[in-house]
């Protein structure tokens, strides 16, 4: 498994176990309502210390999954507690009889939500076995018709449970199948990722083996031509090669970065901003730091030189900034400018229009387990963020 798919892993498992969390919240609410319902049975107030550990714990769940990630281990020990709480619930408000046993029913559901078949039959295989033996245990068992109704309500659990297994499996291969259609998806946009770049490094060798050489040597017949009989003519030719010479160069560096390959980065990144800043002239902060590298950087790059095309051609900016840093296991890249801005209305009407390097970048950023945002209002400039795992 890749750093990017066991990111993707841990990700998917802590959103899983948030929503398992919000379910035990409205349980509380049910099993203080069971309470209030008439009962044959005793219920000792140790029922009300219980209850009030597992409010205690399923908030404390909830407050953990907001600044930490869950793995497999977080979902066994949630579900083993779970169902202890349950079991003394149920012992302590009447046994077999009890109305806190339907919270039982929660165990199976929420287990399902893992997408994992074996671990939901297994759950739901303890939901059953727990309230038999409980309820068994129990001196509320020695009732008439007590043995049917254990039986009954075992048989709902079990039938429950057999569901539960049935959804969980039927996600879990929906699940696998979304999964490799991304997978072919990501295949395919570095393929062509590749292809382009590849494509982008012949025109550029091209254009400076061929275009930039003829133009050179054409510069230097003129600057002879010039030294034997002056003319304003050739002068302004001379300056207007000179200027056709160093666009095909601005040109080439865009299309295939050599500093990209021999200096890494950064560097192409600082090279990059620097010469737009110094053609549109306009104000630059840059923030890069060394260490960013990483199996990414043709992508990085390539969302960079896209943000700040659209810095210099549409944001009618004074000055701008380009962020480049690790930040964690990612590397962060900000581009923001403090130009007039875009309405969103407008950016989906660029879409429309065919304008869609935005669209092509986020479809490869996020193929490659990346996220991209770009904040934009009227007036008030634009932000374009982007984080790639290292």
């Amino acid at each position: 498994m890749t750093r990017v798919e066991s990111a993707l892993g841990r990700e998917a498992a802590t959103e899983t176990e948030r929503l398992v969390a919000w379910l035990r919240l409205p349980a509380i609410g049910l099993l203080i309502l069971a309470r209030s319902l008439p009962h044959q049975n005793p219920e000792p107030g140790d029922f009300y210390v219980t209850l009030a550990l597992f409010s205690a714990w399923s908030v404390g769940a909830l407050l953990w999954l907001r600044v930490r990630n869950a793995d497999r281990r977080f979902a066994l020990v949630a579900t083993v507690l779970d169902l202890t709480f349950f079991t003394v619930l149920a012992v302590l408000s009447g046994g077999p009889y009890s109305n806190a046993r339907l919270a039982y029913f929660l165990v199976p559901v929420v287990v399902a939500f893992r997408l994992r078949p074996a671990v939901t039959a297994a759950a739901a295989a303890a939901t059953v076995l727990a309230y038999v033996v409980q309820a068994v245990a129990h001196p509320a068992s020695s009732g008439n018709d007590a043995e049917l109704f254990i039986v009954t309500n075992a048989g709902y659990l079990a039938w429950v449970g057999a569901a539960c297994v049935a959804l969980s499996a039927l996600l879990a291969r929906r699940t696998e199948a979304a999964a490799q259609l991304a997978e072919s998806r990501s295949r395919l946009l570095a393929d062509a990722l590749t292809a382009e770049q590849r494509e982008r490094k012949a025109l550029a060798e091209g254009l400076h083996d061929h275009a930039v050489q003829n133009l050179l040597s054409t510069l230097h017949e003129l600057e002879e031509a010039a030294e034997d009989r002056p003319h304003p003519a050739l002068g302004r030719a001379e300056r207007a090669l000179v200027d056709t010479v160093q666009d095909l160069r601005d040109a080439i560096f865009e299309l295939h970065p050599y500093v990209l390959d021999e200096a890494g980065l950064d560097a192409a990144v600082r090279s990059l901003a620097t010469r737009a800043a110094e053609r549109a002239g306009v104000q630059l902060r840059l923030d890069v730091e060394p260490g960013a590298a990483g199996e990414h950087d043709q992508l990085l790059f390539s969302a960079a030189r896209e943000f700040v095309a659209n810095v210099m051609q549409h944001a009618s900016a004074d000055e701008f900034s380009v962020t480049l840093r690790p930040d964690g296991d990612d590397v962060l890249l900000v581009v923001e400018d403090n130009g007039k801005g875009l309405d969103p209305e407008d950016l989906g009407q660029r879409l429309a229009d065919g304008h869609i390097g935005l669209a092509s970048q986020r479809a490869r950023i996020e193929s490659a387990g990346g996220r991209m945002s770009v904040v934009s209002r009227p007036g008030l400039g634009t932000r374009a963020e982007v984080r790639l795992p290292r």
